[in-house]
């Protein structure tokens, strides 16, 4: 609390005469200055505070709460130019004020949520953080979330796992250092801490948020490497249904000796999606199929989902219901076949789509279920709560033929989080949050995990041009009853304006992750390699720092340049030891220290009138194990993103690239001649073609058919081909 306690003391300093003069409200609506249409969520925010609403579907906001007197408001929408308004706010009245936005495809900022546990602005956030909005999802024809956050600047999948800025590296499903939340609530799974993408319905995505940093203040273990937030949409206020279809088939490998099947090998899915109000009540609903016979030899798989929300609102209250369900089947084959373990004429050294003779049988089962149940209360002006409830099960089970693993893991939650806004420069956010997870599992056994924490966050706007946020997070950890770690997280930022389009960030907090049930206690031999316990595993630490800025340079330019630092310690890394019989042997162990440096630069600019938008990111990672003074494993040193999208009428062509450098070290398979390491090279392209409220895309994913890997002997996807109709009625 020691970092905590300095703000709060300097912001209670602040001259009584400040805080206790009279307020009122400003009432108003936001309008697109071309064609007088509502501008819904767009930020309206009193300078030198930290008030802050958001427009309706109306284009309506209201504020309250506004010291008396002159008073600065700025207005940001993703897709318009930043605003400005001024208004004479007397002692309990109402001044009314309409706004107009130019349209713009270059803006500062969008809505975000999981920074600060309340909605607020992206250029408000001390610390770095992506938005991809859900046009954005469909335009790439997502098959899972994770297909669109793969796109995000610094971020990068690494077999099924996700880094952020570096953060992750790879250990086969275990241990994922990104927390997703879904609304708010997180959603890893209770056995190995992974990340299903899966249970999410991207038909009803409203937007995805990606923390790059470490978000341990709030949300605790998990979240030592950044956090995404998936926000689902709200019911419509009209009954709407969507259908969306989505079909295609993958192209010969990129040379003829790879070809392992004499027939095409495609893949079909079917999303339907209802929603509707009935007064206070509105809900949505959703069911999708999904079949593949996968690029690789017994990479077919079907997946089956179902989702839906409901909502009861009034002018208080909102109540909100959740649920997923999806099942999936699929092979499992592990590595890909090296020379002698399978039937292969060309007797090439390794046959990267095609798998060892012995695993073509190998599959497996997973279903995964959750729910969430979410009350919010606008107590008064000022005084809001939110409490939460939720369940997930994941249950899988793979066959290997002559053994059977799986696991079931059943994780209970619930939160209980309180708003106020104590003063116009002064908004306060604390709560506690509980968590119960029960494994059973044949290659961890039985155990339990109990998760106790308390938090606290303070906004202070203390000058026009200054915001501070400060807080911190104190968790306990309990493993079969037995008290494991207790940590307390802190951290503090700040965000500079010293012009109306420069937001200069800075920030540091420290993370934590508890190592999962699957790193403490896996026990098993899986694909050759020997896992063996390690139940004196301690907690990972880590300190993260941050220094940004973001400058709208011209009407058609922004820039957005970040310098990170991470110290790590006790990081968990699977070791790799060779027996004297041969064997490979994984144990999970911590490394004392290491690090990770980094700089993130972004460019987003618009030409010929917004027709032509484009978007270019380099993120450089430098890692060390300090005790070696080698590379941390499966990071990249150069990664590099860009996006462009041309609209001319109906017709829309886009373009995604993705380049990550070849890793300086791996973990496992280490000869170069068996196992190359090479870079990461990808082009997609996409159009569209838009008759009224109808879509149909066609996209070319890796379009030059480059073939590359991101863990070892595990090919990632070769060109396909994919055709997808998006129906609204």
């Amino acid at each position: 609390m020691r970092h905590i306690v300095p703000f709060l003391v300097a912001a209670l300093c602040i001259p009584s005469t400040a805080r206790a003069q009279g307020t009122g409200t400003v009432a108003g609506r936001v309008l697109d200055a071309d064609s007088r249409a509502p501008v819904a969520t767009a930020a309206v925010r009193v300078k030198g505070t930290v008030l802050i609403a958001f427009a309706d579907h109306e284009g309506r906001f209201v504020l309250g709460g506004v010291p008396a007197g002159t008073r600065h408001l700025s207005l940001e929408r993703i897709g318009y130019a930043p605003g400005e308004a001024v208004v004479e706010v007397e002692s309990g009245g109402t001044v009314r004020v309409e706004i107009e936005l130019e349209p713009r495809a270059v803006a500062m900022g969008e809505i975000v949520a999981a920074v600060v546990k309340r909605s607020s602005l992206s250029t408000e956030s001390p610390v770095s953080v992506a938005v991809v909005e859900e046009e954005e999802v469909l335009r790439r024809v997502s098959e899972t979330v994770a297909d669109a956050v793969a796109y995000v600047p610094s971020a990068q999948f690494v077999g099924e796992q996700l880094n952020i800025r570096g953060s992750s590296g790879y250990a086969r499903g275990t241990g994922s250092r990104v927390l997703l939340l879904i609304d708010g609530v997180p959603a890893n799974a209770g056995d190995s801490g992974a990340i299903n993408w899966d249970v999410l319905p991207v038909i009803e995505v409203e937007r995805i948020e990606v923390v790059k940093g470490a978000g341990s203040a709030l949300y605790g273990s998990a979240a030592l490497g950044g956090v995404v937030n998936v926000v689902t949409a709200r019911p419509p206020e009209q009954p709407l249904t969507k259908l969306r279809l989505r079909g295609g088939f993958y192209d010969d490998p990129p040379f003829p000796e790879w070809i392992w099947a004499n027939q095409t090998l495609g893949y079909a899915s079917g999303e339907l999606t209802h929603g509707r109000r009935f007064g206070d009540f509105g809900a949505w609903v959703q069911a999708g199929q999904w079949f593949d016979d996968g690029y690789r030899q017994a990479g077919n798989l079907e997946r089956t989902t179902l989702s839906t929300q409901m909502e009861l609102a009034s002018s208080r209250d909102t109540l909100t219901v959740f649920g997923s369900w999806a099942s999936e089947r699929y092979g499992s084959a592990l590595l890909w076949c090296i020379r002698g373990e399978c039937r292969d004429d060309s007797n090439l050294a390794y046959q990267p789509l095609r798998i060892p003779t012995s695993a073509r049988d190998d599959r497996t089962r997973s279903d995964k279920a959750r729910a969430h149940l979410i009350h919010e209360r606008r107590w008064s002006e000022s005084f809001n709560s939110r409490l939460r409830f939720s369940y997930q099960r994941n249950d899988w089970e793979t066959d290997f033929g002559d053994e059977l693993l799986g696991s079931v893991a059943d994780v209970f939650g619930s939160e209980l989080q309180l708003g106020w806004q104590a003063a116009s420069w002064l908004y306060l956010i604390g709560g506690g949050e509980g968590s119960y997870t029960t494994v059973e599992a044949n290659l961890f056994g039985g155990h339990d995990m109990t998760g106790a924490a308390g938090y606290l966050q303070a906004e202070l706007g203390v000058l026009p041009w200054l915001t501070l946020t400060t807080g911190a997070r104190y968790d306990r950890v309990w493993v079969d009853g037995t008290d494991y770690a207790d940590e307390l997280s802190p951290r503090a930022g700040l965000v500079l304006r010293p012009h109306r389009y420069t937001r200069i960030r800075a920030s540091a907090g420290r993370g934590f992750r508890a190592p999962t049930v699957a790193e403490l206690f896996t026990a098993t031999e899986v694909g050759g390699f020997l896992v063996i316990p390690n139940d004196s595993l301690l907690p990972e630490r880590s300190i993260t720092t941050e220094v940004g800025i973001r400058q709208l340079l011209t009407s058609w330019l922004s820039v957005d340049v970040a310098g990170f630092h991470y110290d790590l310690d006790n990081y968990i890394e699977p070791d790799t030891v060779a027996t004297p019989e041969g064997e490979v042997t994984i144990r999970f162990g911590n490394v004392p220290s290491a690090s990770i440096r980094g700089i993130e630069a972004i460019a987003l600019t618009s030409f010929f009138r917004d027709r032509l938008i484009a978007r270019v990111a380099y993120t450089y990672l430098d890692t060390e194990e300090d005790a070696t003074g080698q590379a941390l494993a499966y990071r990249p040193t150069h990664m590099v993103t860009a996006a462009g999208t041309f609209t001319l009428g109906r017709l829309e062509l886009s373009a995604d690239y993705r380049y990550a450098s070849a890793y300086d070290r791996v973990k496992v398979f280490t000869n170069p001649r068996t196992d190359p390491i090479v870079p990461q090279d990808v082009l997609d392209l996409r159009a569209a073609y838009r008759f009224g409220e109808q879509v149909i895309r066609f996209t070319v994913d890796n379009s030059l058919n480059y073939a590359y890997t991101t863990i070892e002997r595990n090919l990632e996807p070769i060109r396909r081909y994919t055709l997808s109709l998006e129906l609204q009625f």
